[in-house]
């Protein structure tokens, strides 16, 4: 069962990847991507300490640097949405 868990996790994290690094012409769901592949590596990270080590403590760390992040980046999504007048990135 750990086996097929972490294929879907290395399936999930690709596939999010990709997406990531197709869709650039909004930074909101390029965010949107980004803490999906911040959740994504959260739940390896929280899988495998939990069954080699019993402990999710470095989990929690990770998830609060991710929450922080997130943050981060919707307050210079807000900024940069109030100063260009919308969240679209201008195309190549």
């Amino acid at each position: 069962m750990y086996l097929t868990c972490k294929l879907i996790f290395i399936y999930m994290f690709i596939l999010a990847f990709l997406a990531f690094t197709m869709e650039f012409k909004h930074l909101l769901s390029t965010l949107a991507y980004l803490e999906f592949i911040a959740l994504i590596i959260f739940m390896m990270m929280a899988s495998y300490t939990y069954s080699i080590y019993n402990e999710l403590f470095y989990s929690f760390m990770y998830i609060s640097v991710a929450v922080c992040e997130a943050a981060v980046g919707l307050s210079i999504t807000i900024v940069y949405t109030n100063k260009k007048g919308n969240e679209m990135f201008k195309t190549f």
